[in-house]
């Protein structure tokens, strides 16, 4: 059998790890349960790191930033109302293709709630802090550039309060997605949080109806 460089063995290692943890939440996953969804030796996990909280924290990574560099390219000379709408519905596709990810992801952000150790309780809340800032200051970026290339002017602070209400509005549709799926209503809501960031970004864009009625 050949050898799995150390960089994909790693990678195996973090993926399995979020599918249990969707699976079957955050305390299941030992690194027994972890190592055997990757059909990995236990050795290989402690040999790619050093502890469970190291793996856990490129759990993290990977459902941040690796999940960003994955989304469907926009176009470069998209303005606000397709860099918007572009943005939100490749996030959608992205989740309905792979609701795991974000299940996973509901896990690890509350996880800082149920530690008893203080140090291991603020680390992971920093780290939580600390994945939601990198998504607010993504989200906003993409907002800028679309509304840059629309010539409008937005301030900084409403395009982090716009990519706030994005994010809030993403994730609370997932939820209602997660707990009973009917894709065609939580796509509608979609569709609608798209048109309300739109005219929260520039208040002369503003269509009646449901978004639905302008794809």
């Amino acid at each position: 059998m050949s050898r799995v460089p150390l960089a994909q063995r790693s990678q195996q290692f973090v993926e399995a790890a979020a599918r249990v943890i969707a699976r079957e939440g955050v305390s299941a996953a030992t690194t027994r349960r972890i190592a055997a969804e990757a059909d990995a030796p236990l050795a290989s996990l402690h040999y790619c790191f050093r502890s469970k909280e190291e793996l856990m924290e490129q759990v993290y990574k990977h459902l941040s930033e690796d999940y960003a560099r994955a989304l469907t390219p926009l176009s470069e000379d998209a303005g606000l109302e397709e860099t918007v709408s572009g943005h939100l519905r490749r996030i959608w596709k992205r989740i309905v293709a792979s609701p795991w990810e974000q299940i996973t992801t509901f896990e690890l952000l509350l996880r800082a709630t149920r530690m008893q150790d203080e140090a291991e309780k603020n680390r992971n809340e920093q780290i939580n802090s600390g994945m939601y800032g990198a998504w607010t200051r993504s989200t906003a970026s993409i907002f800028g550039e679309g509304a840059a290339r629309s010539g409008l002017h937005v301030s900084e602070e409403r395009l982090t309060t716009v990519a706030r209400i994005a994010i809030a509005g993403i994730d609370g549709i997932t939820l209602q997605h997660i707990s009973d799926s009917h894709e065609d209503t939580c796509e509608e809501v979609v569709e609608d949080l798209i048109q309300a960031c739109i005219h929260l970004l520039d208040p002369n864009n503003l269509r009646h109806g449901s978004g639905l009625d302008s794809r």
